[in-house]
């Protein structure tokens, strides 16, 4: 992901947006968003239920596959 990224999380400023992000893109009130830093950036997002169980998207650290899922979908591409 880069130097740059990973200037922007360790600084927080990254993970308030993408706060932001969630809050209006899937209506979820900003108290109920943890914010969880991994130092290597595998973890890209994870989902609790009521039930207590975790639903995670890991991922190598580089952007090209989340971009090319949302230029392609619903399709995949390389």
């Amino acid at each position: 992901m880069g130097r740059k990224i990973s200037v922007d999380s360790a600084t927080m400023m990254n993970k308030g947006l993408e706060v932001i992000e969630a809050h209006w893109l899937f209506s979820v009130e900003p108290e109920k968003i943890q914010v969880v830093v991994h130092p290597q950036s595998v973890i890209h997002s994870m989902v609790e239920y009521i039930d207590g169980s975790v639903l995670a998207q890991l991922g190598n650290p580089d952007m090209r596959p989340p971009i090319a899922h949302a230029l392609g979908y619903p399709e995949r591409i390389e």
